[in-house]
């Protein structure tokens, strides 16, 4: 099934990506200095920004064709889609909470700054869950559950996301 092996091809390399930008946060989190520099702060600011607009611009939208496909196949599969729906929802409010709190750090608010810390250390580990889980169970489910032509449909769908991006 060459058209299902070039999407999780896609989309391992969308999620090394994502890795990626991670390990770029946690970095200039665990700097520190966004603690004491307003510029340093917006540093964290414009990753979480870049994160998210590499999330909904490049990555999601191939997500919602495969996982339209595959909803409804079966109660498994349709708990694992449930469960990543959830996650990716406390991961986007994770990262608003954080955007926020930040401004409120940079003015002098310690709680602020401390919650900064927890809020992005938690969207981290939920985040590479999530990531795990699609690379893993969601690619099993596709596997057993989708068919040649409905691969294709994906693919497509997914092709599709990508020139619309470029375009």
């Amino acid at each position: 099934m060459l058209a299902a092996e070039c999407a999780w091809t896609v989309l391992r390399a969308e999620h090394a990506r994502m890795r990626e930008l991670l390990s770029l946060l946690e970095h200039e989190l665990k700097g520190g200095d966004w603690k004491r520099s307003g510029v340093a702060a917006m540093r964290i600011v414009r990753l979480i920004e870049r994160f998210q607009a590499f999330d909904e611009a490049t990555h999601r939208p191939k997500g919602v064709a495969l996982m339209g496909v595959l909803r409804g196949r079966s109660a498994e599969a349709d708990d694992l889609l449930h469960r990543l729906d959830r996650q990716r929802e406390r991961c986007d409010a994770l990262l608003s909470q954080a955007k926020a709190m930040l401004e409120r750090a940079h003015g002098g608010d310690a709680l602020a700054a401390h919650a900064v810390e927890d809020l992005l250390e938690e969207h981290r580990a939920l985040l590479l869950d999530h990531l795990d889980q699609e690379d893993n169970v969601l690619h099993s489910h596709t596997a057993l559950l989708l068919t040649r032509e409905e691969w294709a449909l994906v693919v497509s769908s997914m092709s599709k996301a990508m020139r619309a991006r470029k375009g």
